[in-house]
C-alpha cells in the first residue's frame, strides 16, 4: 500500500523527549518492514506538505498525535497547529485516515484540577479532527468507547518497541530500581520516602544528557531545518531531514534503553494516562522487571502482563507498597531475573512495532480488534 504518515514534532529536545521514539517513528518502521511505501511529513515542515503531496493519493493516511497536533505552544518550542482545513486535506487524499492518539482523551476531575489545560484536547480534537478520520488509535482502552459513540472507529493501541532494539540486560539486584520520568506534583513523594531512598530507589537522569545529541536535534530543527524550508521545495531534501533526524531519535533512545539497564528493575509511577507508560513495555524490550502502579478500572490492560509472571506492581498509589515490592524482588533468589527473562519473551511476542503495526492494518480492513496476550 501506498501511505502518507503525518508526525508532529516539537523543535527543541527538551519538549520532544517527553514524547519517546516508540510513540514516534516506530510506526514508520513497521510500515516499511511490512513492505509498504510510506511517505513522511513532518508538522514541523508542514510548508511543504502540499508541494510534497502534489498529486499523488494514497491508500491510507496515518497522523500521529491527532490531540498534540492541536496544540498551542510557544514558536521556539513547536511548530503551528494543524487546523480543520489541515485535517479537511487530508481526508482528500486517502479513503483510510488513522489518528494515533498518545493520551487519554477522558480525564478524572482530580486529573483536571492539577492539569487545567487537559479539558482543552478532547474539544479540539472534535472539532478538528473527528469529522476527518476514519479510524482512531488509541492507548487508554476506555477511550475506544467513547470515540465509538463519537461515530467513529476505534482500536485500543498499546505500546510498542521495534524489534532492532530488543536485547537482553539482566537485572541487577545489587542496585537500586530506577525510574526515569518526570517527578511532577503526584510522584513527589516517592522521591522523598525515607524507605525508597535508602537503596530501593533511583530518580535517574536519561545518558543522553552526557552526549551531543540534544544539541543535534536542535540544530536539525532549527538552522538546518529552516534553510531548507527557504529553499526550493524537493523531496530528496526533505527524505535527507527525516532520515538524519528518525537516526539522532533512535540514538536517543538506544541511550535512554541503556538507562534503564544495570538496575533492579524499572518503577512505572502514577500517572495522567491511564494505560501502562511506555517504559513499561520499553524496559521488558531489554528483558528488565517492571515494577507498577496498578491502574484501576481498565481490565484489558490488566490481562496484558500476568502478575508475578511478566510484571509486579504496587498497591494504592503508596510508597511503602512500592518499598515492599522491591525489597521482595531484591529478596527472593531468582525472581528478579525470571520475570525479565519471561517478560522479554512476552514483549517479542506481542510488542513489536511490526506486530502492532500488522494488527491496526488488519483492524481496519477487518474491523476485528486484536488481543495483546496469549
Amino acid at each position: 500500500m501506498k501511505i502518507l504518515y503525518v508526525q508532529h514534532d516539537m523543535l527543541v529536545w527538551a519538549s520532544a523527549r517527553q514524547w519517546s521514539y516508540t510513540t514516534h517513528m516506530a510506526y514508520v518502521e513497521g510500515l516499511r518492514a511490512a513492505g509498504h511505501e510510506v511517505l513522511v511529513l513532518f508538522t514541523s515542515c508542514w510548508a511543504w506538505s502540499r508541494k510534497l503531496v502534489g498529486d499523488h493519493r494514497f491508500d491510507q493516511v496515518w497522523i500521529n498525535d491527532v490531540t498534540h497536533v492541536l496544540g498551542q505552544r510557544p514558536a521556539w518550542e513547536a511548530p503551528p497547529p494543524l487546523t480543520e482545513v489541515d485535517f479537511a486535506w487530508l481526508a482528500t487524499l486517502a479513503p483510510v485516515r488513522v489518528g494515533i492518539v498518545m493520551e487519554t482523551l477522558h480525564y478524572d476531575p482530580a486529573d483536571y484540577a492539577e492539569v487545567p489545560e487537559l479539558g482543552r484536547r478532547l474539544p479540539l480534537m472534535q472539532r478538528a479532527v473527528l469529522p476527518y478520520v476514519t479510524h482512531f488509535g488509541v492507548v487508554d482502552e476506555n477511550d475506544v468507547r467513547h470515540i465509538e459513540n463519537m461515530g467513529a472507529q476505534a482500536m485500543w493501541t498499546p505500546c510498542h518497541v521495534p524489534r532492532r532494539f530488543f536485547r537482553r540486560s539482566a537485572p541487577n539486584t545489587a542496585r537500586p530500581a530506577v525510574f526515569i520520568g518526570s517527578a511532577y506534583q503526584r510522584r513527589a513523594k516517592y522521591l522523598h520516602h525515607e524507605r525508597l531512598k535508602n537503596g530501593l530507589l533511583e530518580f535517574r537522569a536519561s545518558g543522553e544528557h552526557a552526549t551531543e545529541l540534544p544539541a543535534m536535534f536542535d540544530q536539525l530543527n532549527n538552522p538546518v531545518r529552516q534553510a531548507m524550508l527557504e529553499q526550493p521545495c524537493r523531496q530528496a531534501d526533505m527524505e535527507r531531514f527525516v532520515d538524519t533526524l528518525q537516526q539522532v531519535r533512535a540514538k536517543l533512545f538506544d541511550l535512554f534503553l541503556d538507562g534503564l539497564s544495570d538496575s533492579l528493575a524499572t518503577v512505572n509511577l502514577t500517572s495522567f494516562v491511564k494505560t501502562y507508560a511506555g517504559r513499561v513495555v520499553e524496559s521488558m524490550a531489554i528483558g528488565q522487571p517492571v515494577v507498577s502502579w496498578r491502574i484501576p478500572s481498565h481490565p484489558q490492560t490488566a490481562r496484558m502482563f500476568r502478575e508475578d509472571e511478566h510484571i509486579l506492581f504496587f498497591e494504592n498509589d503508596d510508597p511503602d507498597s512500592l518499598a515492599d515490592t522491591l525489597e521482595r524482588l531484591k529478596r527472593e533468589p531468582g525472581l528478579a531475573e525470571r520475570i525479565g527473562e519471561r517478560c522479554l519473551a512476552n514483549a517479542k511476542n506481542h510488542h513489536t512495532s511490526e506486530h502492532r503495526v500488522a494488527q491496526i492494518l488488519e483492524w481496519t480492513r477487518t474491523g476485528i480488534a486484536p488481543r495483546f496476550w496469549d
